[in-house]
């Protein structure tokens, strides 16, 4: 009985709910490695080591000084300096003015594309205005009592082939009769 009990506790969850179908992966820490302590030998230096030449303390100097420089270049580099910071700003400002001169024109032909649309729409309304007045003139007027009141009543006649003159004017667009337009003889 109590074999099942402690089997029972052993599969137990840990206190916690995974949703998903994945495991998530714990995340290790880091491993600690203990310090050693270097023997000295009888000389002062570490076990396993030697003393350094002149020539390898020179060259471990020069290397170190240059890292050095290498590090405060870095540093610099980062660093803001004024031109940079002025051209930043710059170009900011440019890239500001531009969306603005950009949205001032987008706002003009939109604007203007609603005038075009509304002179549209007012001149189809003129055009069907005017279409439909055209039309009530023409049902008002009778052109065949036209034509019997101006033969029975004013004597005119219809023309007649001879009475129809022609005239050519390659030079303008428009003729301006001055006198009368001499006969055909």
């Amino acid at each position: 009985m109590t074999d099942n009990r402690r089997r029972r506790q052993q599969m137990r969850p840990t206190g916690y709910y995974v949703e998903g179908s994945t495991v998530r992966k714990l995340e290790a820490a880091p491993e600690e490695h203990p310090t050693r302590r270097r023997r000295q030998t009888a000389e002062g230096w570490p076990a396993g080591q030697r003393r350094l030449t002149a020539e390898e303390r020179r060259r471990h100097a020069e290397k170190s000084r240059k890292k050095e420089i290498a590090r405060k270049n870095q540093e610099r580099a980062l660093r803001l300096n004024l031109t940079y910071t002025l051209f930043l700003i710059f170009s900011v400002v440019v890239t500001v003015a531009a969306c603005v001169f950009y949205l001032s024109l987008q706002n003009e032909v939109l604007r203007t594309s609603q005038q075009v649309s509304d002179l549209k729409s007012e001149l189809s309304t003129i055009t069907n205005e005017n279409v439909a007045m055209e039309e009530r003139i023409n049902s008002a007027v009778d052109l065949s009592e036209v034509y019997q009141r101006a033969v029975g009543e004013f004597g005119m006649t219809a023309i007649t082939e001879g009475q129809i003159h022609y005239y050519s004017n390659e030079n303008q667009d428009y003729v301006k009769q001055y006198r009368q337009i001499p006969a055909d003889d």
